[in-house]
């Protein structure tokens, strides 16, 4: 805390690796809150994790309720998330965003209407509903607990969160409202925040870039050109070619080859084959397909990609086959480009468990090096309370992902399960790894990951795993990985298996290419460094609270190489060994004894 009011004292940016169950938040909400107060700026809290927002709040109305402060927090999300019009609140993106501003424009939005005051007497009937719920609103509330009120009052809560923004100092959001230029404007615009009297704490920010960079990318296939030749036909237009076209172009540009980088004018040799009328046509057809299915719209995803295949931003264009014929993107390689903006605000603080190599993440983000504090602090928990142990004699190298090398490493699995006294996790490289191992584990009760699974369904998984325990199998920098604290003791061992680097392909070549030319470390920020902190993510869902004790196997030898046990604890005992199993018996036979 004093670190970071220090900081903000003197407008600096800074940046913080305090491993899980550190009080991050605490301590940088407290911070900030009391400079803030003293200064009269407004805080943003942003977090990609909607179920930190409630933390937030709870921070804020502790404080607020310990020294009688005046606070006042408000939690925003998407405004498809807080609609309670049940006519159109389960649309997906495409049809609710443009029937909601059809509805509001026409004034046919009753809960919208409400709040604004329209209609006879409508104005001092809304501002004394409104006057009701500010005087009883207290320090903070959820986006939850603001929907219950809107839903009282027949107001639009998201209207209302805008509202009550105007007269709040604590803004608990997600990173797109204050990074995505049209969204803060729009936030700002209708809030009175200002970027410059603004303190932004980032939390998980270790996510940060691969989010931005995701935000600013799209692309398009062979399914979506199909898709938009019926929306067309639905909307009375003769469709060209469509998907033919784009597949021949496809097919003369590859030249045989699976992927290839291609240059903007070549996109625009396949556009130019279409006349004006064609991308008139596609807004036109794309709304009223999502009018009448309330569905996203393909023509619409393609009107968007067009349009963002022209920015100047620094990219790659990559065409290849897939599963569908053929795929277009564009990827971003430069999140700088939006999160320099948190050098403009009068200070920003970025903090995760793993926010390693900081100087990276300061580099990529585009943060002044001349105003940004780093800062790495200790583990919390006792040095007794937790096992590293590095396995060695298996490995997830290209050369070596044969079944006789996955049975090997089922049979280390099985082990070290046998010898836990409790749930186990195991977090593979990839989905297809996990794929060729899992046939050979004996567990009794395994719950396994899939791809594209629903948070109801990964929920589901870890409520199983919670209640019968067994074995959870994830992957990597997935939601399992990452996004969860297993704090009821719940799980015992983790075991990472292999290193999640990435696919060496083009966009990772890309990448590794634009960070040499621009920071001389190509490799590390574009590979080596982003694949391996992905196992130490995963290592630290064990330990939340002093109690808690845990043993973690890396079961790949790579992770005694230089350049991968840099993620490791100097102040941590780490074993290197070929029996695991023999060193996690000991373990837990001495601390369930």
């Amino acid at each position: 805390m004093e670190e970071v009011y220090s900081a903000l004292t003197k407008q600096q940016n800074f940046m913080a690796h305090a491993p899980t169950g550190s009080g991050k938040t605490d301590s940088a909400l407290s911070a900030a809150i009391s400079f803030a107060l003293e200064n009269k700026k407004d805080v943003f809290f942003l977090t990609p994790k909607i179920s930190q927002h409630k933390i937030a709040v709870e921070v804020v109305r502790d404080v607020g309720a310990m020294y009688t402060l005046p606070l006042r927090a408000v939690d925003i999300i998407g405004r498809r998330h807080l609609c309670i019009d049940d006519e159109i609140s389960g649309l997906g993106d495409d049809g609710f965003y443009y029937i909601c501003e059809t509805k509001r424009k026409k004034s046919k939005c009753p809960f919208y209407n409400n709040i604004h005051g329209k209609g006879l007497g409508g104005k001092e009937n809304a501002e004394n509903d409104f006057l009701e719920i500010i005087e009883g609103y207290g320090y903070g509330k959820t986006y939850n607990e603001i929907i219950e009120v809107a839903r009282e009052k027949k107001f639009c809560p998201y209207e209302l969160v805008l509202k009550v923004s105007t007269s709040s100092n604590i803004i608990i959001g997600d990173y797109y409202h204050l990074l995505v230029p049209p969204i803060r404007e729009s936030l700002f615009g209708k809030t009175g925040k200002r970027i410059n009297d603004s303190i932004v704490i980032i939390d998980e920010a270790h996510n940060l870039a691969s989010r931005v960079r995701g935000y600013l990318s799209s692309s398009i296939n062979t399914l979506v050109m199909r898709m938009v030749e019926r929306e067309l036909r639905f909307a009375g237009f003769k469709p060209p070619a469509i998907e033919e076209k784009f597949g021949i172009w496809a097919e003369e540009l590859l030249d045989g080859n699976e992927e290839k980088r291609i240059e903007k004018e070549d996109f625009y040799n396949l556009l130019f084959e279409f006349d004006a009328d064609f991308f008139s046509a596609l807004e036109e057809a794309g709304l009223a397909f999502i009018t009448t299915h309330t569905k996203r719209s393909a023509a619409l995803k393609l009107l968007r990609f067009i349009n963002l295949w022209d920015d100047s931003f620094e990219s790659v264009r990559i065409l290849k086959k897939d599963k569908f014929g053929f795929s277009l993107s564009k990827r971003m390689l430069d999140p700088s480009v939006l999160t320099g903006v948190l050098n403009e605000t009068h200070s920003s603080i970025l903090m995760s468990g793993t926010l390693l190599p900081l100087e990276m993440h300061r580099d990529i983000l585009g943060l002044d090096k001349g105003r940004t504090i780093m800062k790495a602090y200790p583990s919390p928990f006792s040095k007794d309370s937790i096992l590293n142990l590095i396995c060695t004699g298996v490995t997830t190298r290209y050369s070596e992902r044969t079944e006789e090398n996955y049975a090997k490493i089922a049979g280390k699995i099985n082990a070290v399960a046998e010898s836990t006294p409790g749930g186990v996790a195991v977090f593979f490289p990839s989905y297809k790894v996990m794929d060729g191992i899992v046939p050979f584990i004996k567990a009794e009760r395994m719950y396994a990951q899939a791809p594209n699974m629903k948070p109801r369904e990964v929920r589901g998984l870890l409520d199983s795993f919670t209640k019968n325990g067994g074995m959870l199998c994830g992957v990597q920098g997935g939601s399992l990985a990452e996004g969860i604290d297993y704090c009821k003791g719940e799980l015992k061992t983790i075991i990472i298996v292999g290193v999640a680097l990435d696919e060496m392909n083009l966009e990772t070549e890309a990448l590794i290419d634009y960070y040499e030319k621009k920071f001389g470390k190509g490799w590390e920020y574009g590979y080596l460094y982003p694949g391996t902190i992905k196992a130490l993510q995963a290592a630290g869902r064990g330990r939340r609270k002093e109690t808690d004790r845990v043993v973690v196997v890396y079961m790949d030898e790579r992770f005694k190489w230089k350049r991968y046990n840099w993620i490791f604890d100097r102040n941590e005992k780490i074993i290197i060994t070929s029996k695991p199993d023999v060193h996690v018996a000991r373990f837990w036979s001495k601390h369930t004894s």
